[in-house]
């Protein structure tokens, strides 16, 4: 299934009595208090966001495919990429608490128990092999 058709399923999936029970959930603090805090710092907009993804997740049960499509719903400018169960993220932001809580919050939701780990790039994109748009010798991250 291409992004842009899982998108277009996220942002359609209609808000029905399973997304005010998973809202209910989180408000309790049944994700636990960090959950609890940070989601109640996003707009509407991105709480609905969260919520549509979680059920989708539900649904699919694609993980790895769910965080990547929840941090680029919040993040529409982030760059996600998965080698060797390893997460490199790049953000064009300034790292900033607000960002890092969010951030936060779409692991402890969207990442499996596993927690494959994630390395995160603020404002400098690191090169990706074979992706020419991404490999500018003076704004180049080596990692």
């Amino acid at each position: 299934m291409n992004k842009e058709l899982i998108e277009k399923k996220i942002r359609a999936l209609p808000k029905d009595f399973h997304g005010l029970i998973l809202r209910n959930e989180i408000e309790r603090g049944y994700f636990g208090e960090t959950v609890k805090e940070v989601f109640e710092t996003l707009t509407e907009n991105e709480q609905k966001l969260i919520l549509r993804a979680l059920k989708l997740q539900e649904l699919s049960e694609g993980r790895r495919l769910m965080f990547r499509l929840a941090v680029q719903s919040l993040f529409p400018k982030a760059r996600v990429y998965f080698n060797a169960g390893k997460f490199l993220m790049y953000l064009p932001d300034k790292k900033t608490d607000s960002i890092q809580q969010k951030l936060e919050l779409l692991k402890i939701l969207f990442m499996d128990v596993s927690n494959a780990e994630i390395e995160t790039y603020f404002e400098r994109h690191f090169g990706v092999f074979g992706t020419p748009q991404t490999m500018h010798l003076d704004e180049l991250v080596l990692i």
